[in-house]
């Protein structure tokens, strides 16, 4: 998003957002709010990533605290939350509302992990995602190629929406993440049929997010990853809506303070059931 662009759809917030406490997330706390209010959103909701795959040991269980991984603790899990009450007292005195998120990623056996976190601290934001299973991550450009190669796309996508499937009714989670990340490097990978392979997957899961009270976000990386759809895609929006299935965030996903809000504008007329004004 251009410097200082200033968001003309209305009051909006950013519910996926990955400072530099996230490992792969740069920008302090102070740095997002101030870009947050520089573009104009209402609120911002940090949501570092929550990887505690223990097969993944050297790459998952980890926060960053100034600028150092630190391995995920209740100690580093209330400096976090600690450093968000902070900015949320600045910054709500002038106009912006911070919340404390996490973006819980799912493996079997992740629901006592998250659960005894769960019961120890507060979150605003309960956000969750499927990146990776045979400990390989499919939204990684290093892993994608050699998981591809082990599954054919119908077997992957049978795997991907099980898991987000347990996600969603293990009641840890308020909200979905990207539910079509796997177009991401899978478009390039098999083809164009990775564009509607959730035909027959995804009503299941639609009917355990209703059962659980969990919506979904409309996730607007899929723009800097190069595709012209948001995650998910337009037909997945409209099935979601046919459902009954909430649609209840936007989150730019971003990693770098300068993709804040990116292509919200836009992406508010999509979601309209979240800025009804825009259609008036």
């Amino acid at each position: 998003m251009p410097e200082k662009m200033k968001l003309e759809c209305g009051p909006v917030a950013d519910y996926h957002t990955h400072p530099d406490y996230s490992v792969d997330g740069h920008g302090t706390l102070d740095e997002w709010c101030k870009a947050a209010l520089d573009v104009g959103l209402s609120g911002i909701c940090f949501t570092p990533h929550h990887e505690a795959n223990p097969a993944r040991k050297e790459l998952d269980g980890y926060l960053k605290i100034d600028g150092q991984k630190v391995k995920l603790s209740d100690v580093a899990v209330k400096h976090y939350l600690d450093n968000v009450a902070g900015v949320h007292e600045e910054y709500g005195n002038i106009g912006l509302m911070v919340r404390a998120g996490m973006e819980f990623g799912y493996f079997p056996g992740c629901e006592k992990i998250i659960a005894d976190l769960q019961s120890k601290f507060d979150f605003h934001f309960r956000l969750g995602a499927v990146h990776s299973f045979d400990d390989m991550c499919f939204t990684s450009r290093h892993d994608a190629p050699g998981l591809f190669a082990k599954y054919t796309l119908k077997q992957l996508a049978d795997r991907y929406f099980d898991m987000l499937d347990k996600m969603a009714g293990s009641g840890l989670v308020d909200c979905l993440a990207h539910l079509d990340i796997y177009r991401r490097f899978g478009l390039e990978y098999y083809g164009e049929e990775v564009n509607t392979i959730h035909r027959g997957r995804i009503e299941k899961l639609f009917k355990t997010m209703l059962a659980h009270d969990v919506g979904y976000e409309l996730n607007t990386s899929a723009i800097r990853h190069g595709h012209y759809e948001y995650y998910p895609c337009m037909e997945i929006v409209n099935m979601a809506r046919e459902s009954g299935v909430r649609l209840v965030t936007l989150g730019s996903d971003a990693h770098h303070v300068k993709d804040i809000a990116l292509d919200f504008d836009a992406a508010a007329a999509v979601a309209y059931e979240l800025f009804p004004h825009i259609n008036e």
